[in-house]
């Protein structure tokens, strides 16, 4: 009754204060002592609150429910392809999302969605060799700075490829220790390129010079 309730106010609550309410009901969902009836009920009003037009409402779900291993999984998955603001607060902290669902959101979302995952504080090699290979270079630095990471070799060598050539991605990489000698090499190969199109596109030398 208490649920029915709840919904039938939100029909005509602002968005501000909708989403006062469904953090209110998420986090008693999570910590209350509630019966199967109440729990079903809850999960139920959070399915729906899934389509509520504000953005504030459906982030405070994702903020409460985000880092929560008690959350309803199929919240967390459409919460995970939300807008990309809410996405990424389930992206980086949800521990319900498996690693293939972690792969599937960096090949199908946005840099943000791959920042956050980058974000993790654990990112295992299949995840890293992910975003090393279709991730916007943006998240391939974030995944690069982040202690948590796996990162496979190929992964780093896969970076360089694609974006040796930008100087914060350079640092942190030459910063690093055990870095192979032809990783670093590659690295020097692709600052030369970047000094090379820089003086040609400068018009100071001729590109066969």
């Amino acid at each position: 009754m208490i649920v029915r309730q709840f919904l039938f106010w939100l029909r005509s609550a602002p968005a501000g204060e909708r989403a006062e309410a469904t953090s209110a009901l998420a986090r008693a969902y999570l910590y209350s002592d509630l019966s199967d009836d109440d729990l079903a009920a809850a999960e139920g009003a959070m399915t729906m609150l899934l389509d509520d037009p504000s953005p504030l409402v459906r982030g405070a779900l994702a903020d409460v429910l985000a880092a929560s291993e008690y959350a309803p999984a199929s919240v967390i998955y459409a919460l995970a392809a939300d807008q990309p603001e809410i996405a990424a607060l389930v992206l980086e902290r949800s521990p319900l999302l498996l690693d293939a669902d972690l792969v599937d959101a960096v090949a199908t979302q946005g840099s943000s969605a791959q920042c956050a995952i980058a974000r993790r504080a654990e990112v295992p090699r299949s995840v890293a060799a992910a975003i090393a290979e279709v991730g916007s270079a943006e998240a391939c630095l974030v995944l690069l700075e982040n202690p948590g990471t796996q990162i496979a070799q190929f992964s780093i060598d896969r970076i360089v490829e694609r974006f040796g050539h930008l100087a914060p991605i350079r640092e942190v990489l030459l910063a690093g220790e055990g870095l192979p000698a032809s990783t670093r090499q590659a690295l020097v190969a692709k600052l030369s390129e970047t000094l090379a199109e820089f003086v040609v596109a400068r018009d100071w030398l001729k590109e066969d010079r």
